[in-house]
């Protein structure tokens, strides 16, 4: 009896063990092996808001520059509280936490990153701003003293929320977990008389709503990090890494004068809301419509290109120098003779993206029967990876068996390019590729393409 007892213990033993070593390994799992990037942010927090379908932010942009630099898609998690957040992060159903710096317990901040500061401004009527103005002087216990206050819960995290309330005895204050757009609206119809919410929100917001606007600035910064899962091997090296390369960066320029310094984003984004009619997409619909149509394109799908480019941001520059809305590379518009200083130009780019998108097509010479899904998918990864390593996928795959028409079988040949077995290979003529960013800008495209289908009449 002892020795079948004493066997089926090892085996148990010898069972547990392979438990954990598979545990450690998924411990260990890399971003690139789990496809997306994932953040909890408590809805409280300032740097990620939503208008519409479409995501804004300091922090929203930072980590979508950085996912697209893995090659992953980003996903965010909305969060009811921190505490909410550091359980998702334990149980592993996120990558990373936002979180103040100051709120971040001792054990925690070897795993966090300090990533920016934000601050927080008073909103109140221009009526009353005027009056200020004329008054040259403010004094915020005066200003307020019998007034209606409310508060966006963010400000909470700041140490000038307990000295305001010190200050405020005979002021009716509120906090509000609403949407800082929202808070806005509510000021803008005389609801309440000041209001208080996160710096770059307040400037869309006074762009969207014109009779509000900003009359004073608190003083208190709000450091904001991110604590980073251990459960991904190198995740936090790596976004330390890129972090520190992505501030010596034009797009990290950029990303400061949008919502902090000169308040472009008021202007691109704000602008873009407000032309926004329904059924639409961006301020750009006529002019999309009318270029895609005569090249026998989709509209919706132009402008989910665009949206995943530049987020619909004319101004933007990347590090290798795309520029604008579809994000043209100076060569192209060579290719084009398209003069480099027309290339910023809304029409133009759009122009040249389509154009560079029909010349794509033409040099792939897909069978008739090819699918459109599959089509635009290989299209799409030339279009962002460059054709030569989509061309080599599609000659591995017709070596192997494969389908040169089908993203199925190109995605997976894209895959093996990293693989010397197949980047040696003599069907390869660019050598060895890591797909990463490519799959992702695909799935992103196609993705958003499907949404914009399904709500927006061609």
């Amino acid at each position: 009896m002892f020795k079948p007892i004493f066997f089926y213990v090892l085996l148990l033993v010898s069972f547990l063990n392979c438990a954990r070593e598979r545990s450690a390994d998924n411990a260990s799992e890399p971003l690139h092996a789990k496809g997306e990037l994932v953040v909890a942010i408590d809805t409280d927090m300032p740097g990620y808001f939503r208008l519409g379908d479409e995501s804004y932010g300091y922090q929203y942009d930072l980590l979508r520059a950085y996912a697209d630099y893995a090659g992953v898609g980003l996903r965010i998690v909305p969060s009811g509280s921190p505490e909410q957040s550091k359980r998702m992060l334990a149980r592993r159903e996120a990558d990373m936490i936002a979180a103040p710096a100051s709120h971040i317990p001792h054990d925690e901040s070897s795993l966090s990153v300090p990533v920016y500061s934000t601050s927080y401004v008073m909103l109140t009527g221009r009526k009353r701003a005027a009056a200020i103005d004329r008054a040259r002087r403010f004094e915020l216990g005066d200003a307020m003293y019998g007034r209606k206050l409310m508060i966006a819960a963010g400000f909470k995290l700041t140490r000038d929320y307990d000295r305001l309330l010190d200050s405020l005895r005979h002021t009716q204050i509120f906090v509000s977990s609403e949407s800082s757009f929202d808070l806005i609206e509510e000021l803008s119809r005389g609801e309440y008389d000041y209001l208080i919410c996160e710096k770059s929100e307040a400037q869309l917001g006074c762009a969207l709503v014109r009779n509000v606007r900003q009359i004073y600035e608190f003083a208190d910064k709000l450091p904001v990090s991110l604590v980073v899962s251990p459960s991904i091997a190198g995740l936090q090296s790596d976004f330390t890494a890129w972090l520190g390369q992505y501030r010596n960066s034009p797009d990290y320029a950029l990303l400061n004068d949008l919502y902090f310094e000169k308040g472009i984003v008021g202007q691109v984004i704000g602008q873009n809301a407000r032309t926004r009619v329904p059924g639409g997409i961006s301020v750009y619909d006529p002019l999309i419509k009318r270029i895609s149509e005569q090249a026998g394109y989709d509209w919706r799908m132009i402008s989910a290109i665009a949206y995943s480019e530049s987020r619909f941001n004319p101004l933007i520059v990347s590090p290798k120098g795309a520029r604008g809305l579809m994000q043209i590379m100076p060569s192209v518009a060579r290719q084009f003779n398209v003069p480099e200083g027309d290339v910023m130009q809304p029409e133009q780019n759009i122009l040249l993206g389509v154009k560079l998108l029909g010349q794509i097509e033409r040099m792939l010479k897909f069978s008739k029967s090819t699918p459109y899904a599959d089509r635009m998918r290989i299209v799409l990864a030339c279009y962002n990876g460059g054709i030569g390593h989509v061309t080599d996928a599609r000659r591995l795959a017709r070596k192997y068996g494969g389908n040169p028409d089908s993203w199925a079988d190109v995605s997976l040949f894209l895959t093996r390019k990293t693989d010397p077995a197949y980047n040696t290979d003599e069907e390869v003529r660019h050598g060895a590729f890591n797909p990463g960013e490519t799959l992702a800008f695909v799935d992103q495209v196609m993705g958003r393409y499907n949404n914009y289908c399904s709500r927006v009449q061609r």
